[in-house]
Order: structure tokens, then sequence, then C-alpha cells
């Protein structure tokens, strides 16, 4: 199969062609376009996040671990009651440290548990999840910049899924669901889901 860097460099052609094409065709202006090349890029990663040593999935559990330490040191250096806030300083640093291993470590390995390579993450809800959830995350920036980011990132997605195809002269990366029928149904009723209130949102 391709390898990570093949990927990147595919996703970021494909998505580099579909920004250029946007700005020409429909006049996506440099925070749709720019937002928009990052989703394609980063969607190019998101199937092999179901592959235990991969590096996007490294890559994820730092960058969330980073992320979800920065949101607990807000909350306890913030003023409050509950939890006595604000914290001192070496509190706040514990908490940070504290909540960046419990990401990285227990839920990333949580979700090793309970994923397998080319399973759910290499069907065909992802890249529509995917630019759902991208474009729940931008609502507030208006119509462009959501239409963007959401096809970019499902452009991104399906790069990586028909490499895979490509390469393996077999059309199961493109399945519609996997033999966990169970499972599948739940991506998909997910995937309805985000993009419901992702537009919905554009729309109030």
């Amino acid at each position: 199969m391709p390898n990570f860097e093949y990927h990147v460099a595919a996703a970021g052609l494909a998505s580099a062609i579909g920004v250029a094409f946007g700005g020409a065709a429909f006049g996506w202006d440099a925070t749709a376009s720019s937002l928009g090349f990052l989703a394609g890029l980063s969607g190019g990663m998101i199937p092999d996040l179901d592959h235990d040593e991969s590096k996007p999935l490294r890559l994820a559990g730092a960058l969330g671990g980073l992320g979800f330490s920065a949101a607990v040191v807000g909350y306890v250096t913030s003023p409050g009651t509950f939890f006595n806030r604000p914290w001192p300083v070496g509190s706040a640093v514990l908490a940070a440290v504290g909540s960046y291993f419990l990401f990285n470590t227990i839920i990333v390995e949580i979700f090793k548990r309970r994923t397998k390579h080319r399973g759910l993450f290499h069907s065909l809800a992802v890249p529509f999840l995917y630019g759902g959830l991208w474009a729940v995350m931008v609502a507030s920036a208006g119509g462009q910049t959501v239409m963007a980011v959401w096809l970019m990132a499902i452009l991104g997605v399906l790069t990586h899924l028909v490499l895979d195809s490509a390469k393996s002269m077999s059309f199961n990366p493109l399945k519609v669901a996997t033999a966990d029928i169970g499972a599948s149904t739940r991506l998909w009723v997910l995937t309805a889901l985000v993009n419901f209130l992702a537009f919905t949102r554009l729309t109030l």
C-alpha cells in the first residue's frame, strides 16, 4: 500500500488543485482557500488513524494531547468555585502533564483496541464524517468557508481511499460498510448527524 509520505503528497496535490479550482470557479477567499487546503491535506492521513503504528495516529495523539492539556490548564486557571479555581502554577503544570498523558496514552490505547486497520476508517462514511466535522468547526466563518472545507476534507480522505484501492487493485477500501454491520450503521448515523448539525448551524 502507498506509504505515509505518498498519501500526504497526493492529498496535498489534490487539495492545491481543488483550492485553485474553487478560487477560480466560486471565488473562494483566502480564508476559505487556506482552511480548505488544510482540511484536504489532513484528510489524506485520516484513514490510517486505525493503524496502531502509523504516523497519523502518533501525530493525532500528540496534537490531541496538547489540545486537551491546554483546555484543562485554561479551565483550572480560570476563576470559579468548582475545583477551588484558579489553581496555583505548580498544580496547573501537573494538571497539564497529567491530561496530556491521559489523552496521548490511555485514550489513544483505548482507540487502538477499538479499531483495526482497514476497518471502519477505510469505509465511505469517513470522508463525509470528516468533512462534516470540519464544517461544524468553521460554521461561524460563513457559507463559503464551510463549503470549501467540507468539499476539500472529503476530497482529501477520498484521495487516500482511492490510492489504496488502485495499489491493491481492489475496491475494498471504497466499501460502504464493513463486516461489522452494526458498527457501520452507527458510523453512518453519526456521519448524518454531524453533517446535519453543520448545515443546520449554517442556516440559523
